[in-house]
């Protein structure tokens, strides 16, 4: 069994879920098989983390914070810091920048096997530009991330667009090729600081401060000094 946080009406559930266990027919090792559902190494399920980061990414949502995000999936939500580092890490898995990290194939071999068995027009449809709302980032890093997320669900929703989870269901369709874990990203990043929002242009201004002189006290006497 394996416990994870589900989605459910309401809120976030958590639950175990059945792990079965198979026997390679090369090696004859036994392992355990987690369900498409369940990322490796995360708590919450991949239509939780699928959910709050499109939401975010969301060019329609330009306004959306990630506190924000985060309360509209209800009770027992994610920390807005988790979400904060869903799209930093999925940014970099999308981007290529993890390809020699273990997180699953080749980010060129999973858009290549799809173009092949989907749609032929993903190689050029990959390179795209997708815009996200500038107040969401202030570093050129932090953009690239969130342009790439923004990129990968839009993929996903045209790929498979009657699917609930159309990331999901594109991560299901890749292991049924590659038979390992196709989008695997970390819980985080190091080099992604939480980024706070641009200073506001009203300002209150204060009444200038008067600093007072100090009185002269050259010449001046002040008597005799007692013994050490």
């Amino acid at each position: 069994m394996r416990w994870a946080q589900w989605a459910a009406a309401g809120g976030i559930v958590h639950r175990p879920t059945p792990v079965p266990e198979c026997r390679c027919t090369v090696c004859k090792r036994r392992m355990r098989v987690l369900p498409v559902e369940i990322a490796p190494r995360k708590s919450y399920t991949r239509p939780v983390i699928e959910t709050a980061c499109a939401t975010y990414a969301a060019l329609s949502r330009p306004t959306i914070t990630l506190r924000q995000t985060v309360s509209r999936l209800g009770k027992d939500a994610p920390h807005f810091s988790s979400l904060h580092g869903w799209l930093g890490a999925m940014g970099a898995r999308a981007l290529g920048r993890l390809d020699r990290q273990g997180q699953g194939p080749p980010v060129a071999a999973l858009i290549a096997e799809s173009a092949k068995g989907l749609r032929p027009e993903l190689l050029a449809a990959w390179n795209q530009p997708y815009p996200v709302a500038p107040r969401k980032c202030r570093s050129r890093q932090r953009r690239e991330q969130l342009e790439a997320c923004a990129r990968l669900f839009d993929t996903a929703g045209r790929l498979f667009p009657q699917a609930a989870y159309p990331l999901t269901a594109w991560e299901q369709w890749l292991e049924s090729r590659f038979h390992v874990t196709a989008w695997g990203f970390p819980a985080r990043l190091p080099c992604t600081a939480i980024q706070q929002q641009a200073p506001r242009k009203v300002v209150v201004r204060c009444a200038p401060s008067r600093p007072q002189r100090s009185r002269p006290t050259k010449g001046k006497a002040h008597g005799a000094r007692g013994p050490p």
